[in-house]
C-alpha cells in the first residue's frame, strides 16, 4: 500500500490565553515533529505575540520547531509595537504582515486560525 503524501499546514495564532492548546498540545507536537502534518509557517499576531517571548516555554518550543522542523515563524509588527514587545521576540522571527504570512504559507494545504 503506497504511503499518502503528508498535509502541509500553516497557523495564524491571535490566542495567548488557550496555553493548553496553543503551549501544551500544538507546539508540542510541532516542535518534537509528531504534529500529523508538516507545519510550514506559523503567524502569531494580536496577544498571540505573547508566546513568542523569549525564556518563556512557548517560546522554547516555537526555537525548536524553527531549528528542528523548519518551521517558518512571523510576528505582526503593529501587533508587537501595540504591546511594546519587539525587543523581547525570539532571534530568528520574522517581523512582517499578512503579505509575508500568505507568502511564507504559500505551500500550505490549509491555513488553521487559532
Amino acid at each position: 500500500m503506497a504511503s499518502r503524501k503528508q498535509k502541509k499546514v500553516a497557523y495564524l495564532i491571535t490566542r495567548s490565553g488557550t496555553r493548553e492548546l496553543i503551549e501544551g498540545c500544538l507546539l508540542t507536537t510541532v516542535s518534537t515533529g509528531h504534529h500529523g502534518a508538516r507545519v510550514v509557517a506559523m503567524h502569531f499576531a494580536e496577544d498571540g505575540v505573547n508566546h513568542l517571548v523569549r525564556g518563556s516555554a512557548a517560546a522554547g518550543k516555537i526555537a525548536r520547531a524553527m531549528r528542528e522542523q523548519g518551521v517558518k515563524v512571523l510576528a505582526c509588527e503593529c501587533s508587537l509595537k501595540g504591546r511594546g514587545l519587539e525587543k523581547l521576540i525570539l532571534p530568528g522571527v520574522r517581523i512582517g504582515h499578512f503579505a509575508d504570512f500568505y507568502k511564507a504559507a504559500g505551500a500550505a494545504d490549509h491555513i488553521v486560525a487559532l
